[in-house]
Formats: structure tokens, sequence, C-alpha cells
């Protein structure tokens, strides 16, 4: 597969399970004051929960099941609000099939701006199963 891309939304229940099980309880990630007294809109969505949307990539679509993260490289280029529609999209910028290693540029938009972008790099093992 060359290309993916899926929609996805990050709740506030997302929000305090991230929460809990992170620990990371930044005020800017749950007080609406707060994050609006730093110039933004609402609570922002962390960004391991967009790291997330890249792990549901890798492990699902491109490479798919079985695949081992190698590296992953993001830059966060504008905050993502709770419950804002956004897309990953994803494609692949080279693939080696006789070692099973694969490298993906990253987009993550929503609301017409880029939220992130990035690489990633994987290896999906012999015998792994295709992708969905």
């Amino acid at each position: 597969m060359d290309e993916a891309s899926f929609d996805f939304q990050v709740t506030a229940e997302d929000m305090t399970l991230f929460r809990q099980l992170s620990g990371d309880t930044n005020p800017l990630h749950d007080d609406e004051a707060f994050a609006q007294r730093l110039g933004f809109d609402g609570p922002v969505v962390y960004g391991g929960l967009l790291v997330a949307q890249v792990s549901r990539l890798l492990g699902n679509h491109m490479p798919g099941p079985g695949c081992v993260w190698h590296s992953l490289s993001m830059n966060f280029r504008s905050a993502l609000q709770v419950g804002e529609p956004a897309r990953l999209s994803a494609r692949a910028t080279h693939a080696n099939p006789e070692l099973g290693t694969l490298r993906v540029a990253i987009t993550i938009e929503a609301g017409g701006r880029r939220v992130a972008d990035g690489t990633a790099q994987a290896l999906r093992p012999a015998g792994a199963p295709e992708a969905r």
C-alpha cells in the first residue's frame, strides 16, 4: 500500500483516559480558561494522542499487522481541539520489500490547517499478514 488516510476525533473521554494513563496533568489539556490565557481556543489535545493515531496507521494500514517501529519524528504545527474532526494522511516515501522496511511521510490536518507532520520508519517482518 502506497497511501492511506483516515478521519478521527479525540474525545473528552480519550483525554481523561490519557491523563490517567500518562500522569500528564498539564492544565493546557483540561482547563479551558488556562488554555485561553495562553492563546488557544480551549484545551489542546495531547500530542501523545496524535502519536497514537500514527500507531493506528502503522499497525493497521502501512505496513500493517506485525510491523515493528524503527523511528518516529513528529513536528507539531498547530493545536488540535478536543472533538475537532481531523484527518491523518500517509504516503510511502521509500520501501525495500526484500528487507521489509518502509518509510512513511505523515500529515495530520484539521480545519484547513496542518496540525502535525512527520516521518515514521517501520519493519514488516516476513510472514506478517497483509494490511487491512
